[in-house]
């Protein structure tokens, strides 16, 4: 079955915008789980259902918060992905919640192979992979700025990338590096394995190797 992008950009558009992006992710995972290429899963947040004066659900409310939305296994690596919509034409560094940027910074300060990312949606038309370490350098400017009230910029250069965090509060898909940038299509749809790949064949914690040539 492929995937119908027009359907899910116009679903974007209801109440629960981050819904059709988790879907994507979700169809993508499934194919890729019954190729054999790699097992990602979704992590459930459990919820508690407000009910109103004649005893109807009319709400509900985050019960447990998650730690990040996916989590998996890739090339033997595991992998941590957290993913994040906006219907705009930024993305705040800020939608990663301190809860998650202390779970990915553990994840990351793990013994081991361990890859993180932040998965991003610009109107279900752009998507981005941006790996942790860069993310949480343009988060952490921010903070800083809180503080000093003076902009900060850092340069950040891993997995064989260089990247100069914009120095604002969000960003635009231009300010992300097209590297990270995932084509849509085909029988996965959502091919962002390809961008862990650039990555997965060689990185190991605390090393700044290259992209990896393997393909999937």
């Amino acid at each position: 079955m492929a995937w119908d992008s027009g359907t899910y950009r116009r679903d974007a558009s209801k109440a629960n915008r981050g819904k059709p992006f988790e879907d994507f992710i979700n169809f993508a995972n499934e194919k890729y789980q019954a190729k054999g290429i790699a097992v990602m899963h979704k992590v459930p947040t459990e919820f508690i259902p407000l009910r109103g004066a004649h005893g109807q659900v009319a709400n509900c409310k985050v019960e447990r918060k998650s730690c990040v939305d996916y989590l998996g296994r890739f090339r033997d690596i595991p992998v941590a992905v957290e993913a994040k919509h906006t219907q705009g034409a930024r993305i705040d560094f800020s939608a990663v919640q301190d809860h998650q940027a202390e779970y990915l910074d553990a994840w990351m300060e793990g013994e081991g192979r361990q890859l993180a990312f932040v998965a991003v949606s610009f109107g279900m038309n752009r998507f981005f992979m941006v790996p942790w370490s860069f993310w949480k350098a343009a988060r952490d400017c921010r903070e800083r700025h809180k503080k000093t009230k003076q902009k900060e910029i850092a340069i950040v250069q891993q997995y064989g990338w260089t990247w100069e965090t914009p120095g604002t509060a969000s960003a635009k898909a231009e300010d992300l590096l097209p590297d990270w940038e995932v084509d849509t299509g085909g029988f996965y749809g959502l091919q962002y394995l390809q961008i862990i790949d650039k990555i997965a064949g060689g990185e190991t914690k605390n090393e700044n190797r290259g992209p990896g040539n393997n393909t999937i």
